[in-house]
């Protein structure tokens, strides 16, 4: 360790680069490590919608809008299971780091903002720019390079943290990485602060935490290694209760170990199809719209897997359910990988996918007496068509984890801290590696996962992180 950097920032995503622009801003010597080859983290692949209250925008537009209006907003949203003290604290501090994005240059869609989420806001106050999160990204990737050119802060990417560095008395003293050419080195650090996003894209590690297998369209880089050393480190996690699925991914030719959001079922046209589980039973309404419901719905369904079923009238009628990938290209897959079944019966179709047959033929059936009585004894009301005309076809999805809603458990300083309430002397956390509490088991609030990652790290690296040399700022 050949000299002491005042702040080691572990990830240079939405959280690490804000706190390392702004640290650097004070004074401070900062040092950031990134395990990718390249900075941005789940911007790359967010939808990129941010929420605040108060804003200039919505003054121009006339919306009234406050910090105070926001916070009870998530309070109902989340039927009062979010965590209380952050989502105040990003209510009242989330214009100002919307501000400093439009300062940096991003540019929100022009009829923005909105009313969007599971359970929308009261008032509009959400916003995303034409690139999604990405368009955040290029707002703050210049910003923190410039910084990094000027010397303002030192940054290693392609540079895996591995562990931490603790003294007898436990207190974090730097962190230890492995650059891509496999060498080991240590480095010093008067604080440490771990932004290395949730764990969305660790399968191991999610099922230990959560109990449930992971199917995810996450960032690949965000597999829990910080969340790990700090658990190793003796730090408490929270939330562990608070798991819902997103609706839903499928594995495809070109998706790899992952997931990839290419349907639509319901949200953009009724239901069409039936979807079944393993044991070949209906389990909702297909046709439900709320998101919150059938996410609930799936969360009960074995290994989160179900199966879109569906005949060729169905296929040649229906508007197509496939939304971020071409129908044909995507029906150009039946037979040719395990999530696109197809038969000529049904008999063969279940066996081909690995469903109880008689179970599943009973299914048909019953759905079928469903749309010749025009009433579904699972309240379906939308019942187009029979399914009946072969070939058969069985999409296979799973619940998918795009964020993680455990994590890592702090104090109001960002502190992390052991099971005993004891704090981990140097050591903080911020962003998506708290999961995302602010949300609950209950809904997923409207941009309110990149917001607060970003409002934190900022206020993290130009308030709330002091060193002798450095000015502090009133809080």
């Amino acid at each position: 360790m050949s000299e002491t950097f005042d702040l080691i920032v572990v990830g240079a995503g939405s959280t690490g680069m804000p706190a390392a622009i702004f640290a650097a801003k004070r004074g401070a010597k900062v040092l950031v490590l990134e395990s990718g080859a390249e900075v941005g983290g789940t911007l790359h692949v967010a939808m990129g919608q941010i929420s605040a209250a108060g804003t200039r925008i919505q003054a121009a537009k006339g919306i009234e809008d406050s910090a105070d209006q926001h916070y009870q907003d998530i309070i109902d949203i989340t039927d009062g299971r979010t965590n209380k003290t952050f989502a105040r604290m990003a209510a009242e501090h989330s214009a100002d780091t919307l501000h400093w994005l439009l300062d940096l240059g991003w540019e929100p869609l022009p009829e923005h903002p909105v009313k969007v989420g599971h359970r929308p806001y009261s008032v509009a106050r959400t916003y995303w720019g034409p690139e999604f999160g990405v368009s955040l990204l290029k707002a703050i990737r210049p910003a923190f390079l410039a910084a990094v050119e000027r010397g303002d802060i030192a940054l290693r990417t392609s540079t895996e943290v591995t562990d931490l560095v603790q003294d007898d008395a436990g207190r974090v003293t730097g962190v230890t990485a492995r650059g891509d050419d496999g060498a080991t080195e240590t480095f010093a650090g008067l604080k440490v602060l771990l932004a290395t996003g949730g764990f969305g894209g660790g399968h191991d590690f999610f099922k230990e935490v959560t109990g449930y297998p992971l199917f995810t369209w996450a960032w690949p880089d965000c597999k829990g290694e910080g969340a790990r050393m700090a658990v190793k480190a003796g730090a408490e996690m929270w939330h562990k209760d608070y798991f819902i699925p997103r609706w839903s991914g499928v594995s495809t030719p070109e998706s790899g170990d992952r997931v990839d959001r290419i349907s639509d079922t319901t949200s953009r046209r009724p239901a069409w199809e039936i979807y079944v589980t393993n044991e070949g039973k209906r389990f909702l309404p297909e046709d439900v719209a709320e998101p919150l419901a059938r996410e609930q719905a799936l969360l009960k369904v074995p290994d989160l897997t179900f199966w879109v079923v569906y005949d060729e009238t169905i296929r040649q009628d229906a508007p197509p359910f496939f939304d971020e990938v071409d129908p044909e290209k995507a029906h150009s897959w039946m037979g040719k990988h395990p999530s696109f079944v197809t038969a000529d019966t049904l008999e063969d179709l279940a066996a081909a996918a690995g469903i109880d047959s008689a179970t599943f033929l009973k299914t048909v059936a019953d759905y079928n007496a469903a749309v010749d009585a025009g009433k579904d004894p699972l309240g379906r009301t939308h019942l187009p068509r029979r399914i009946e005309n072969g070939p058969f076809y069985a999409v296979k999805h799973h619940g998918a984890a795009a964020t993680t809603i455990p994590g890592l458990s702090i104090n109001e300083k960002f502190e992390v801290i052991r099971s005993d309430g004891s704090v981990i002397e140097n050591l903080y956390a911020a962003g998506e590696i708290l999961g995302m509490g602010l949300h609950s088991a209950n809904a997923f609030v409207g941009g309110l996962g990149l917001m607060p990652a970003m409002t934190y790290g900022r206020l993290l690296g130009e308030r709330w992180l002091h060193w002798d040399h450095v000015p502090d700022v009133a809080d």
